[in-house]
């Protein structure tokens, strides 16, 4: 109740006023918290040992405001969708895995995204590097989904040179595949497509307003950099046997350069006082491949803070002189920067969140922070829900009324329940140990060899090598020596882990047998999010999706095959929902839709009468049972009247407009339970009363 009604109270509240034309988003892939150097300067009291120097970063940081109790998820994917749409992963059903290489699962096609919003009101919006947020169909990908240009790849890593995943290519300007830039390290080629779509657009006379969102797959595994990025610091100050670090630091130094060509050519076309700049990780560093979260405990795949608390910053004249360069500890999230650009820079009405011709998505999760880190504002956030995938799991002390993994913050308590580590379900990943980097091959550009990565502890801290600091295992584990494993842990079997993350940020101190009262509210807050029962995506690969049928190239595999069309069907008979719009039924003056849907996954292998949700052109027709029978059609199963059949009647306005002189498009979805279905036909065109092609 209480979230509903600060959600409520937000939408009222008037935009900050703001001179930004311009928004400037950098998203930095698995950049740990203790990777730029003016981390140094925030924290001096922390032995960081010579820090990687990143000095554009840290002027722009230093010279903003810094976001230290700003929270992302701890995978790729679920950080992602949630920024792209202002939800947390679960209330969309992202919480549950990373998309990569063929998986159907993507970010809900009903949900607007920030880009959708900024490009309805007339901004240009550009989107670069790594998508990860579906690929199943054309209608899942950046250019259909309020991007009007888009250079980078739909997967979650590839070949830094090649740009490829596997032996197949996954690089695109638009829709068409990219051979061009083989060969040209992708951070570089990616700075040197944003300076050049911004010029263009300031020089094409129609200059406006500006969205860049500049994904890098950097620091992001295969470790892969130029040589000259790893000369001078990298190769004099990092350990020669620890290569995977050395590497790193010659990526992180990449992106640093990246941001300072970047920001250069806003400065050169004179619009840079008029930009706002965004700049934020979307997990934890992972220690395996050279990242570093040091103080903070954990990394990336795990809810502690090292996996959670993301590295964040902005930018720009509309922060109050007094705050440039402070440092703020309110309670931001990622799913808060969809409505903190839209309405709080932007100064867009964010009333209408409906896309045309789709069921309405659900609320907001995010809240407009715009106030809080321009001003100083008191923030109306919180709590956030930082995972819950409800999976199953084991537990010791308090009953496991959350299954699988759960995390959540109210004020200064943060909970951890179930399998804190990994993905739950996994086995062996309560390790301190040490494992090789991820160099496709293994020796671009230095050999990286078994066992010779920096030792780290998932679950407990892991400092960088450089600073001369062993990682040390968890308080509560039995670890004299590294390696060491501890897979009998309550890190694998479903604990309880209580922490302030106010007065103890680095979670030293389990304190949950000191405050079982607050444990049990935080648990109750999760139960309450748990009861919703929202599915998350755990899709299998689907073989259709082999890049060997298109001409080796990774595309969209469902769904109608023209980009421009960019369809929304994602569905396949593989997942056991198959439907058809047949069309419309003019009766006099009342008119009908006709179709089918059958889901074998349904009650009795799919014989059982169906329930589903109408929506026709985003209008909610009333629930009916699919079984009507369609004479010639051969039943699904065998079984009498199973045919599911729908003939549903229409509203009159709809009639009237089918009627009428002017060609309208008839979209058509279902709703069986949560999940919509665009009909399979969807959409077709009317004019007069009769199909016209669209």
């Amino acid at each position: 109740v209480a979230l509903r009604f600060v959600l409520t109270v937000i939408a009222v509240i008037l935009p900050t006023l703001t001179n930004a034309k311009h928004v400037l988003m950098f998203v930095i892939d698995d950049l740990g918290f203790g990777d730029c150097s003016y981390k140094n300067v925030t924290y001096p009291s922390v032995d960081f040992g010579p820090m990687i120097p990143t000095p554009s970063i840290d002027e722009l940081a230093l010279g903003g405001v810094r976001l230290e109790s700003y929270y992302v998820t701890q995978l790729c994917s679920p950080t992602r969708t949630s920024l792209l749409s202002g939800r947390y992963p679960y209330t969309i059903g992202m919480n549950g895995e990373v998309i990569t290489d063929g998986n159907p699962d993507t970010m809900p096609l009903t949900l607007k995204t920030v880009a959708d919003h900024l490009q309805e009101a007339g901004w240009a919006t550009s989107a670069y590097g790594k998508w990860d947020a579906g690929m199943t169909s054309w209608g899942c990908t950046p250019t259909c989904r309020g991007f009007d240009h888009f250079n980078g790849f739909y997967n979650a890593d590839e070949d830094y040179f090649k740009h490829t995943v596997g032996p197949y290519l996954d690089y695109r300007t638009d829709f068409e595949p990219n051979h061009n830039e083989s060969g040209v390290y992708e951070t570089e080629a990616i700075s040197s497509q944003v300076s050049k779509w911004i010029t263009a657009e300031m020089q094409s006379g129609n200059a406006g307003n500006t969205f860049a969102y500049v994904a890098h797959q950097a620091v992001h595994g295969p470790n892969q950099v130029p040589d000259r990025y790893l000369e001078g610091h990298c190769l004099d100050v990092i350990p020669e046997d620890r290569p995977t670090r050395r590497i790193l630091c010659g990526m992180m130094r990449a992106v640093d350069e990246s941001v300072k060509n970047i920001t250069q050519t806003y400065k050169d076309l004179g619009i840079w006082e008029d930009t706002q700049v965004i700049f934020t990780t979307d997990n934890g560093g992972n220690p395996g491949t050279g990242g570093s979260n040091w103080p903070l405990r954990g990394q990336k795949a795990t809810t502690f803070e090292g996996g959670v608390r993301g590295l964040g910053w902005v930018y720009g004249n509309d922060i109050q002189e007094s705050l440039r360069g402070s440092i703020n500890h309110q309670m931001l999230h990622v799913a808060d920067w969809l409505p903190t650009i839209v309405h709080g820079i932007a100064g867009l009405s964010l009333d209408n969140l409906s896309k045309p011709g789709m069921p309405p998505p659900p609320p907001l999760d995010g809240i407009d922070q715009w106030g809080v880190i321009t001003k100083n504002d008191t923030t109306l956030r919180t709590e956030m829900l930082l995972n819950l995938i409800p999976t199953g799991c084991k537990s010791t002390g308090f009953p496991c009324e959350v299954q699988g993994q759960a995390a959540i913050r109210i004020g200064k308590w943060k909970l951890l329940v179930g399998h804190t580590s990994v993905w739950a379900g996994a086995t062996n990943s309560s390790l301190c140990t040490a494992r090789s980097g991820q160099a496709q091959p293994n020796t671009v550009p230095l050999p990286v060899h078994p066992n010779t990565s920096t030792y780290w502890c998932p679950n407990g801290w892991t400092p960088p090598p450089e600073s001369g600091h062993l990682p040390e295992p968890p308080p509560d584990v039995n670890c004299p020596n590294l390696p060491c494993s501890f897979n009998s842990s309550p890190y694998d079997n479903g604990g309880h882990f209580l922490f302030d993350v106010v007065n103890d940020p680095f979670e030293r101190h389990n304190v949950v047998d000191q405050y079982p009262d607050i444990v049990r509210q935080l648990l109750a807050r999760l139960e309450e999010f748990n009861a919703t029962n929202i599915p998350q995506s755990h899709s299998k690969v689907d073989p259709a999706s082999n890049p060997s049928n298109f001409g080796d190239v990774w595309t969209p595999w469902r769904g109608d095959p023209v980009p421009s069309h960019c369809s929304t069907n994602v569905t396949s008979p593989a997942d056991g929902v198959q439907s058809a719009l047949d069309g419309m039924v003019y009766n006099g003056s009342s008119c009908f839709v006709q179709g089918w849907v059958w889901d074998a996954k349904q009650q009795d292998g799919g014989i059982a009468p169906l329930n589903v949700t109408l929506w026709i052109d985003g209008k909610q027709l009333e629930t009916i049972v699919a079984n009507v029978p369609r004479p010639g059609i051969v039943p699904k199963t065998g079984a009498p009247n199973d045919e599911h059949g729908i003939y549903a009647p229409m509203p009159a306005e709809v009639c009237a407009a089918f009627a009428s002189s002017t060609k309208q498009k008839l979209s058509a979805f279902a709703l069986i339970g949560s999940a919509p279905v665009a009909l399979h036909g969807s959409p077709k065109c009317y004019l007069d009363k009769s199909e016209k092609p669209c």
